[in-house]
């Protein structure tokens, strides 16, 4: 068997496992059927349990998330537009894996030092955790299906396809976030192919203009993103309301910024973890998954960025400081998550008519 053959064969044989517990789950006797004798019944469970076992599962402290950003569609019922940085879906596994490296990464640059949280050893508690993720944004100008309403000094289409890798450490106060990302701007990230595709499902007007999108090029961002508890920033003491401050940069062919902002939180039972995270920068992953698994808060976050390059805004007189505010709910039960939120964002370019914004719904699921 050649290697080109095995993800087939290891998808066709996780596909019979499949059938086979759907057979056995129907098996007279067994735990779904009618009634039977205690024995049988006992061997069936022990034979479901079994074939149970054989199929792979997520890693214990495992999370699976689909992060998705429109500024129309369901999503986003009032205000809606199709322009600029019109949509963006991606996908993000993470896991907290005991390599070594990771050890070390815990402890580079003396990271933790001062919490007052410490090992047998005298050293800080530092969790850790690895992300891998792949997504896709689009972005047009406005009028993307009339050529003729179009403002010629406005965005142009551009469709950028990624992947990439991150790792996060994190104390009881604070968060660190490395990532690197690699992808692909131009035809191949097969923007215009999915906005045609997607406007003929929805009964839209297809876009006019992805001939004219930019070229083909490598693109590659490292980011680097740091969160801080600020508890004593707002209403200090109180249980059910906490604050956080996060800064950053981006630094790579596509982006070039550095951010500052803050996240207030407030709800019911609120987790032990940095605040929501959204489609730019994910969640924080070290945390333990199943710590206080039902909650539900409302959140907001204002944040400043100093842009010294954006590649989606070539050509254009680019404002040097965007502002971005958000407001949003998270609600979580057992091991599923879901939150939606709207962003609102100052003018991005000084020929920018108007101030866009966008809606988030964000899915996710904990192992």
């Amino acid at each position: 068997m050649t290697r080109s053959q095995l993800p087939r064969t290891n998808l066709k044989l996780s596909c019979l496992i499949l059938v086979a517990i759907v057979c056995v789950a129907a098996l007279p006797g067994s735990a779904y059927a009618g009634p039977a004798t205690t024995e049988r019944s006992a061997d069936t469970n022990d034979g479901f349990r079994t074939l149970v076992n054989l199929v792979p599962l997520p890693p214990r402290n495992s999370t699976f998330r689909v992060y998705w950003e429109n500024d129309g569609t369901f999503v986003k019922p009032i205000m809606r537009t199709d322009r600029h940085y019109t949509d963006g879906l991606k996908l993000v596994y993470t896991h907290q894996p005991d390599y070594n490296m990771l050890r070390d990464f815990a402890r580079w640059n003396n990271f933790g030092d001062g919490e007052a949280n410490v090992d047998s050893t005298g050293s800080p508690q530092v969790a850790t955790a690895v992300g891998y993720f792949f997504g896709q944004n689009m972005y047009t100008p406005d009028h993307a299906d009339d050529p003729a309403k179009r403002d010629a000094h406005d965005r142009v289409f551009a469709g950028w396809m990624y992947g990439g890798i991150f790792a996060q450490r994190a104390t009881q106060k604070e968060m660190e976030h490395f990532e690197l990302n690699l992808g692909v701007i131009g035809p191949s990230a097969g923007g215009g192919k999915i906005q045609t595709f997607v406007h003929n499902v929805v009964h839209q007007e297809e876009p006019n203009g992805w001939d004219n999108q930019l070229d083909d090029e490598f693109a590659m961002d490292f980011t680097w993103l740091k969160r801080q508890r600020a508890d004593g920033l707002l209403f200090g003491g109180e249980p059910n309301f906490d604050s956080h401050l996060e800064y950053g940069f981006t630094a790579g062919s596509v982006h070039r910024n550095a951010n500052l902002g803050v996240i207030f939180r407030w709800g019911d039972n609120l987790p032990n973890n940095f605040g929501p995270g959204r489609l730019e920068a994910p969640d924080c992953a070290t945390g333990p998954i199943g710590d206080k698994q039902t909650y539900l808060y409302l959140f907001g976050r204002a944040s400043i960025k100093v842009v010294q390059y954006d590649r989606f805004l070539s050509g254009l007189d680019e404002e040097p400081v965007v502002g971005q505010f958000q407001l949003g709910v998270v609600w979580r039960y057992k091991s599923f998550e879901v939150s939606y939120s709207q962003t609102f964002l100052t003018r991005e370019y000084r020929e920018q008519p108007q101030a866009d914004s966008f809606a988030a719904l964000n899915l996710s699921c904990y192992f």
